[in-house]
């Protein structure tokens, strides 16, 4: 069998020739062939890891800025003003069991996903289609696109607001507050508190100045403020020369829940987000690639005593008429970029305990 040469004159060569056999170039071919396809698989495997630590970061940074969220406002509830008020004068038309959006009497209000529904109904809270009314009705939560399975939460206080300019010894007094706040405006509902008595009203005008004056006309309607009621309970909101301790301040109910995130899916698969209703205000999507909420209450049976500490933690159908002393919560997030050996969505659970500051 005859050999198959390619020869070549090397430069300075005195005619010798020089060259491969076939079988040699092909063995030389096959192996640049598979060194080739080793550095594409090393550049895909580089790629596909460098996405999927993205992911991941992505991912944690998703869990963490979702717990921070839920901790800031669950560490406030319960907070109206200087000291512990058992029960804040309503100064508007409808009923505590009406004005979801600003009932301060619950501080916490839990819902347990369980199923296809929640326990209890979610209809005590403002949603479209059985629930309560809302302030303004196009800012009620859709119950449709909301997570089923997963918990929803509520969280109320006072936010710190302006001090009074001048102590509020009749109620048919003139409400100066600080000039400041530009929070206290017309149709925002807010709390006047001092230190063991507060009440809930509807600003109906603000006019400025060295002090701002709040109004707070009657009007008609569930949130329109009541004719005839009186906010002092225990005496005069500040003292006779100065208001020490007598402060106006928002009502803040933050609404937490798991719903379609308004962007793209996931991978074909829905996409989730972390979203929040702050009182009157339309829910907001707050952090996308939350997947799922999930809440445990540390309950406190006896509430009268000096301990104040939980005694065990149960889902929210369980609380009763248990004070909630602390909270685990428990969210689960997942990442577009972050897939498994099987190309799923890759999700991960991510918790935190936190404790209530105002009980």
């Amino acid at each position: 069998m005859r050999t198959l040469l390619l020869r070549y004159r090397a430069p300075g060569d005195g005619g010798s020739a020089r060259g491969f056999s076939l079988l040699e170039l092909m063995l030389a071919a096959a192996l640049g062939a598979a060194l080739l396809a080793a550095v594409v698989r090393l550049f895909v495997s580089l790629g596909s890891s460098h996405a999927a630590l993205a992911g991941q970061a992505r991912m944690q940074e998703s869990a963490r800025h979702a717990l921070a969220f839920l901790a800031r406002s669950a560490r406030g509830a319960g907070y109206v003003g200087c000291g512990a008020v058992d029960a804040p004068i309503n100064g508007l038309n409808g009923d505590w069991q009406q004005l979801a959006e600003f009932n301060v009497t619950k501080p916490i209000e839990a819902f347990d996903g369980a199923g296809n529904g929640w326990q209890p109904s979610l209809a005590t809270l403002p949603i479209k289609r059985g629930g309560k009314a809302a302030f303004k009705s196009r800012n009620r939560i859709d119950p449709r696109r909301l997570r089923q399975g997963s918990d929803v939460v509520v969280f109320r206080r006072m936010q710190p607001g302006a001090r009074l300019a001048a102590q509020l010894a009749n109620n048919a007094d003139p409400l100066r507050v600080e000039d400041g706040d530009a929070s206290l405006r017309k149709d925002s509902f807010a709390l006047l508190a001092a230190c063991g008595q507060a009440g809930l009203f509807r600003v109906t005008s603000r006019a400025g100045g060295a002090a701002a004056t709040l109004a707070r006309a009657s009007g008609g309607g569930t949130f329109g403020n009541r004719a005839g009621v009186s906010l002092l309970t225990a005496g005069p909101f500040g003292g006779a020369a100065s208001p020490e301790g007598a402060s106006v301040g928002l009502v803040s109910t933050d609404i937490y829940f798991v719903a379609r995130s308004a962007g793209s899916s996931n991978r074909g698969e829905p996409a989730w987000s972390l979203w929040r209703k702050t009182s009157a205000a339309a829910p907001a999507e707050l952090v996308r690639g939350i997947d799922d909420l999930q809440v445990l209450y540390g309950i406190d049976s006896s509430p009268d005593d000096a301990t104040h500490a939980p005694e065990r933690y149960v889902a929210a159908h369980r609380i009763g008429a248990s004070a909630v002393r602390s909270l685990h919560v428990s969210v689960q997030a997942s990442s577009v970029d972050a897939i498994d050996s099987s190309r799923r969505v890759l999700r991960q659970t991510f918790s935190r305990t936190l404790a209530r500051r105002n009980h």
